[in-house]
């Protein structure tokens, strides 16, 4: 029998949430963002998310102006208070 591993992110916005909470950890108080590429690493591979979940709750996270990714797609910007 298998069974299926529990994935905490499995809704979007649960990981759209995670993101916010990462991005808003890592933002330096002097340029103001963070970099896509330490907020994918750090959901990924400390917060155990997928790629897929990744994506969704990206998406959901700009779609709901919670974050804000620049036209270079590097830069993550944190529109959401606490």
């Amino acid at each position: 029998m298998k069974f299926k591993k529990e994935n905490a992110f499995e809704a979007p916005e649960a990981a759209a949430r995670e993101l916010v909470r990462i991005s808003r950890s890592l933002i330096r108080e002097d340029v103001g963002h963070t970099y896509t590429g330490v907020a994918n690493s750090e959901f990924l591979y400390i917060s155990g998310g997928s790629l897929d979940a990744y994506k969704a709750g990206r998406d959901l996270a700009v779609a709901n102006k919670w974050l804000r990714i620049d036209e270079s797609g590097t830069r993550i910007f944190v529109l959401a208070e606490d």
